[in-house]
């Protein structure tokens, strides 16, 4: 049986799931939703790293295959019905665990042999991902004040929109996670998801996603656009903190106007190298982890991304 890599006409995305015999392969310019593309034809396939991408699916591999088989992993339509479930999975995660790390040949054969490129109908979105480093502590104290909260047991607590917990409400009633310096570096970290906290001790205290409060979530930088504050080629989280820092008397209330509240855990001990757990639970690879919406393709999919860099307008082709 061949799988499913998954091709946008544009901006390329291939997603494993398991599909049967392929329809016959149609040319990538102008390719209709739902063809099939031969794997090897992929525009920029032949210079991709094939082993990296190999070594990231390997470990979300290493997850899945601790699930029951009928633990969904997401989806919508043939790729929920295909690769939806873990059981869909875990043979060929078997057949990439056994490949040697590195054999960049047997890597390139692998996803050529067991998958195939299918067209998505929609264009997509790509932006950018980093883990931002602030200064602070462990514990309160003179310059670190802000608290950075854990998830509260408490659901009706759990559930408090921004403007109240930043105002006290979960003060000695959810765990502190860590303190900042000021409220533009936790609301920054909160809408990274995770980040790395500088210690006076020398040390660097990883921070991850450990829920949010169920509130709506507002970008504030397109209020910012709305406001004429910035312009829409401003709107980065470089051009947000700026705004912020630089406005303080206004920032506050237009952080608040965004409902919704990140909480984060401590990580524990991580390699400086590597990535902050995803959503399967397994470190991000720089380059190679993308984020999908689980409703649309399953968590562990493969997908071929084709794109440009947004700065040197080079060219991105790469199995993510």
């Amino acid at each position: 049986m061949r799988r499913l890599l998954a091709c946008l006409p544009v901006l390329a995305a291939t997603a494993c799931v398991p599909l049967g015999p392929p329809s016959p392969l149609a040319a990538l310019p102008g390719t209709p939703p739902g063809a099939t593309i031969a794997t090897a034809s992929l525009p920029g396939w032949q210079q991709d790293d094939t082993a990296q991408a190999l070594k990231a699916f390997v470990l979300g591999c290493k997850t899945i295959d601790q699930m029951p088989p009928d633990t969904s992993l997401g989806g919508t339509g043939l790729a929920q019905s295909a690769a939806g479930q873990a059981g869909q999975w875990q043979a060929v995660c078997a057949a990439a665990q056994a490949i040697a790390p590195n054999d960049e040949a047997a890597a390139r054969q692998f996803f050529e042999t067991d998958f195939t490129a299918y067209a998505l109908p929609d264009p997509a979105l790509i932006t950018g991902y980093f883990e931002p480093e602030y200064p602070g502590a462990k514990n309160i104290g003179p310059g670190y004040r802000v608290p950075l909260y854990a998830k509260p047991a408490v659901a009706s607590l759990a559930a408090l929109p921004r403007a109240a917990i930043d105002h006290g409400a979960l003060t000695r009633k959810a765990p502190v996670t860590a303190y900042l310096t000021n409220p533009v570096d936790a609301f920054m970290l909160q809408i990274q998801g995770s980040g790395r906290i500088l210690l006076a001790n020398g040390k660097t205290l990883r921070v991850g996603f450990d829920g949010d409060n169920g509130q709506p979530y507002t970008p504030i930088g397109r209020l910012l656009v709305q406001n004429g504050d910035i312009t829409p080629d401003q709107v980065s989280f470089q051009g947000i903190a700026a705004w912020l820092h630089a406005n303080p008397a206004q920032a506050q209330a237009l952080m608040e106007q965004n409902q919704n509240y990140v909480y984060l855990r401590p990580l524990g001990p991580l390699p400086d190298d590597e990535g902050a757990p995803g959503t399967l639970g397994v470190p991000l690879t720089a380059g190679r982890s993308l984020a999908v919406d689980k409703s649309v393709i399953p968590l562990g999919t493969p997908i071929f991304l084709t794109t440009t860099d947004p700065v040197t307008n080079a060219p991105i082709a790469r199995l993510t």
